[in-house]
């Protein structure tokens, strides 16, 4: 009887033993992963993001066709003349360029760009340069200038510049590049452009 309640009481605190031990490993390894867990966040820097590239790279399709890349287009225009009673008679050209970027408008009129943004506003897209159209010679006095660079008979003294608006809106303005006596009117600025016509 005595060697029954030995054995049995030793299994029960074999199997005692057994059940602490497993219970100390299982928190043992929720602890050891814990820590591993929180040793690895605790070493990981996070580094601030680069600057971002002034365009977009390349192969970047969905983006890039939001972005509006350089227009460009380019005219030459009388910018010297002689008046006569006869007529108009060019004697110099300059060839202007015009570029669209990222919402404003530039044009070279060989000593420079002039932005013209400000005759417009808004945010603008593309651009066409020609010279401004002109209506018959109108009467000379004294044969020295004209009465206007509108009414000289051929394109002289004017540069159009259109452009396309950010809402769809198309507009127009001539600039004055020359003076009624026929001498350049350059370089070109925004004060000497006329307010925007809508086509």
């Amino acid at each position: 009887m005595i060697s029954r309640r030995s054995s049995s009481a030793s299994g029960s605190r074999g199997a005692g033993r057994l059940l602490m031990w497993s219970a100390a490993a299982a928190v043992t390894c929720a602890a050891v992963g814990l820590s591993g867990s929180i040793a690895a966040n605790a070493t990981t820097t996070k580094a601030a993001p680069a600057a971002q590239a002034a365009t977009n790279p390349v192969g970047d399709k969905d983006k890039d066709k939001f972005i509006p890349y350089p227009r460009l287009d380019s005219a030459n225009i009388v910018t010297a003349f002689t008046v006569a009673a006869a007529g108009v008679t060019p004697t110099a050209s300059t060839t202007f360029t015009g570029s669209a970027r990222r919402g404003r408008v530039f044009v070279n009129d060989g000593t420079g760009w002039a932005d013209l943004t400000p005759v417009f506003g808004g945010y603008l897209y593309d651009i066409t340069l020609a010279a401004s159209p002109s209506t018959a010679l109108s009467v000379v006095p004294g044969g020295g200038a004209l009465t206007s660079l509108t009414s000289s008979g051929i394109p002289v003294g004017r540069v159009r510049v259109t452009v396309r608006r950010a809402d769809g809106a198309i507009l127009f303005s001539d600039c004055n590049v020359s003076t009624t006596s026929g001498t350049s009117a350059l370089p070109l600025t925004s004060s000497r452009c006329s307010a925007p016509t809508r086509l």
